[in-house]
């Protein structure tokens, strides 16, 4: 266990990719499971806090946590099934979609989260439906709070409209969560839901006005632009062949984590830093970002890059790649 843990909260669950007919392929997913998972692979001290089943799938998610590294202490286990995802593939503009089995499944219950803030742990992730939706999404609102001051915290609404309110109801809730984080991804796909009306890259840079000292929004296949401190940069995407976008958006966010984490722009280190992000600073954090979603992209399913496969590759388009 790390002295300046990462500990990513939300749902694991699993995914039922299609195949030829009527056939799926069950793989295991949940946004944040996916970031802790891409956290653990990159080297990072990373825990997971979530509510894990008893029956076989969740025994593979918790070995799969371990395998890549990330800490168990936080996992609480139910004897429910596992939560499904039904999953119908992406293109690399428009991303998969998702309908969810979440009812009576260990998904369903009381929160993971634990009711003194745990020392060692120096930021907080959360995202996607479990971030803002039912008792799970009280409970996250309640860890953001309670990480001010202790720790950073970083946010990705992940938004999947099947499972949440429509989007006035919602972009409170999301909203709220932006305002008590310290690193913000957000996708054009989110914004559009969110905010019908307005272009993504104006709502993304007025929620760098909220608080956040960054605010990514990232475009698919045209890359991402990270908005902070007044201003921003844009990084473009290489050009690879997709041969699935199923966590791609996770890898992007467990790699932005790193970067920054290694930096000290995370973390204990950085609660009481009010230094100005500098451009070329993040640059490398979004252009590493950028380099672990197009490898995962190349592959299927939500297979993140360990650290050795971000060394090895220089990716056309792609500039800097923190060691």
């Amino acid at each position: 266990m790390g002295d300046d843990l990462i500990l990513v909260a939300g749902e694991a669950l699993v995914d039922l990719i299609p195949l030829t007919g009527s056939s799926y392929e069950a793989v295991l997913g949940g946004s944040p499971f996916n970031t802790a998972i891409g956290l653990g692979r990159l080297g990072v001290s990373t825990g997971y806090a979530g509510r894990v089943s008893t029956d076989s799938m969740g025994e593979a998610i918790v070995e799969r946590l371990d395998a890549s590294s990330v800490d168990l202490g936080f996992v609480v286990r139910a004897p429910q099934p596992s939560p499904l995802a039904f999953v119908t593939r992406g293109t690399e503009t428009t991303g998969a979609r998702y309908a969810f089995y979440l009812g009576s499944t260990a998904y369903d219950g009381p929160s993971p989260f634990p009711d003194k803030w745990p020392g060692h742990v120096g930021h907080l992730h959360i995202g996607s439906f479990s971030a803002t939706e039912g008792s799970l999404g009280k409970a996250s609102l309640q860890a953001f709070a309670q990480a001010a001051g202790v720790a950073t915290t970083s946010y990705d609404p992940n938004i999947r409209p099947l499972v949440i309110a429509p989007p006035e109801q919602t972009v409170v809730a999301v909203e709220a969560r932006v305002r008590l984080s310290t690193v913000v991804k957000v996708s054009d796909e989110d914004l559009l839901w969110l905010y019908s009306n307005r272009e993504p890259h104006e709502v993304a840079a007025t929620w760098a006005t909220f608080g956040p000292r960054l605010v990514v929004l990232t475009r698919g296949g045209a890359g991402a632009i990270a908005f902070f401190d007044g201003d921003s940069v844009e990084r473009l995407a290489p050009t690879i062949t997709v041969v699935d976008t199923v966590g791609a958006g996770d890898s992007f966010m467990a790699a932005l984590l790193a970067a920054m984490f290694d930096d000290g722009a995370i973390g204990r280190r950085a609660i009481a830093d009010t230094q100005a992000y500098r451009s070329n600073a993040v640059e490398g954090w979004v252009s590493f970002a950028i380099a672990a979603a197009a490898i995962t992209c190349t592959r299927k399913g939500a297979n993140p890059p360990t650290r050795d496969e971000m060394r090895a590759i220089t990716p056309a388009g792609v500039a800097s790649m923190p060691a």
